[in-house]
């Protein structure tokens, strides 16, 4: 689900260029890289990009279809996995994403939930 949200977020927002994906071990994690020459991320937004709902103001200009909720997903499911998800952007250059996934796998949850 991540590398498919990553592609097609870089595939979509790419209009010439190309899109580059890596993936290499790092340590104890597989780090995946995925390399865009796309429409960027304007700067004075960079801090909302994982946000629920958020779609950058140049995206939504070119493109009108999208729920603003798949960054967001992958952060959710990295957090809970103790990966990370990290970006490099610059408007009208592009984007590249960073995701680190631990090679140990989940980290096992302990204790009870209960719906009350």
């Amino acid at each position: 689900m991540i590398i498919q949200n990553l592609l097609s977020n870089a595939l979509k927002y790419t209009v010439k260029g190309g899109v580059i994906i890596s993936i290499s071990k790092e340590k104890e994690d597989i780090l995946i890289k995925v390399a865009d020459t796309g429409l960027g991320i304007p700067k004075e937004q960079h801090d909302k990009i994982f946000q629920k709902l958020f779609r950058a103001d140049n995206v939504r200009e070119t493109d009108t279809e999208g729920t603003g909720l798949g960054l967001y997903i992958i952060k959710s499911i990295l957090d809970n996995t103790g990966g990370t998800i990290r970006f490099e952007s610059v408007q009208n250059k592009g984007t590249t994403f960073f995701v680190t996934i631990p090679l140990k796998g989940m980290t096992k949850k302990e204790g009870t939930k209960a719906i009350e």
